[in-house]
């Protein structure tokens, strides 16, 4: 039978840390297992939303199907993946090795809430619900509460200074910007 706790906890720590409040980070479940749940159940719940939102995008007319299918695959995993594996290399070059799962556990369940704000927007918008101008301003105005979310997250789950906080927040900016920058050049051509 599937444990349905992590969820719970997880959705509910991940709600409360969309609304500043770090008590969310002490909800979910901990260690190796909190890792691999809060990834687990985090990019299983985007992923339906994100496939919807790609069919919803594809073009037969410019698109070859299954390049189309294996591009967003490997940028899906990619985008859920590479984050936690530099953070885990960042956590040891600043000595916070001891607080890495607590921030990238955190980091999950917060990523599983923006992503789902964001497709939300990319799926109205493709839907033709809202225009592409309303779209882009709910999305700046998204992308900026994520900045925000994240560093306050990683100030108190790394105990670290707000500088090296906004310096995670702009790591984790640049590489949404790369993984950008591979789906277009993996789409294109």
């Amino acid at each position: 039978m599937i444990d349905l706790r992590p969820l719970y906890f997880g959705l509910e720590g991940g709600a409360r840390l969309v609304r500043l409040d770090i008590s969310g980070m002490y909800l979910v479940k901990g260690g190796v297992s909190g890792f691999w749940a809060s990834l687990f159940w985090s990019a299983g719940l985007v992923l339906p939303l994100y496939v919807l939102l790609m069919l919803l995008r594809f073009d037969p007319q410019v698109h070859d199907g299954l390049r189309f299918l294996f591009s967003h695959g490997v940028i899906y995993s990619l985008a859920w993946l590479i984050f936690p594996v530099l953070m885990e290399r960042i956590t040891v070059f600043i000595d916070r090795r001891q607080y890495f799962l607590r921030f990238i556990i955190g980091y999950n369940w917060l990523g599983c809430f923006y992503n789902l704000f964001f497709l939300l927007v990319g799926l109205a918008q493709a839907s033709h619900m809202i225009s592409w101008e309303a779209a882009s301003a709910i999305s700046a105005g998204l992308m900026l509460a994520g900045l925000v979310w994240i560093g306050h997250l990683a100030k108190h789950a790394l105990d670290i200074p707000y500088s090296a906080a906004v310096g995670i927040v702009v790591l984790d900016l640049f590489m949404g910007v790369m993984i950008n920058l591979l789906s277009v050049s993996l789409l294109s051509n």
